[in-house]
């Protein structure tokens, strides 16, 4: 009895395979293999705004810091999502406890605004709307 169920359970899964790899091919990225992602995509942006968010709690500094830009993304389809994002980021002139953070105004003087290069790994299960920050390393530009 045990037998006769395995092979369709087989089939189906591989029919499941299949179909991901194939919905996964027309978004330019296949399951478990990192890929390039667009730095627009929404949830590209929605990853990038947890990091920062994440960042910002972490740190000690008592200004904001933001996102200058972004020099590269990639998403790895796994038992959810994988985003890979480096950034640069610097310091604002609004300190964490203003509004509006998103659109505080820059430090002009490099010495304050204090430029950083920052790898991010963020992990998402978005059916579980869940994120986690697996991996954030930043370092002086």
């Amino acid at each position: 009895m045990a037998q006769l169920l395995h092979t369709p359970l087989l089939l189906l899964a591989a029919l499941a395979l299949v179909l991901a790899q194939v919905v996964n091919s027309q978004r330019n990225f296949k399951v478990g293999a990192p890929g390039d992602a667009g730095v627009n995509d929404k949830d590209v942006q929605d990853a990038l705004k947890f990091a920062l968010r994440e960042y910002n709690k972490a740190s000690n500094d008592e200004n904001y810091s933001r996102v200058l830009r972004v020099t590269g993304a990639q998403r790895q389809v796994v038992a959810g999502v994988n985003y890979f994002l480096n950034v640069e980021i610097g310091r604002t002139k609004c300190t964490k406890s203003e509004p509006n953070l998103e659109s505080c105004p820059f430090y002009e003087q490099p010495d304050l605004l204090r430029t950083k290069l920052c790898s991010f790994q963020i992990y998402t299960v978005p059916w579980l709307s869940k994120n986690s920050l697996v991996k954030s390393h930043c370092h002086d530009a």
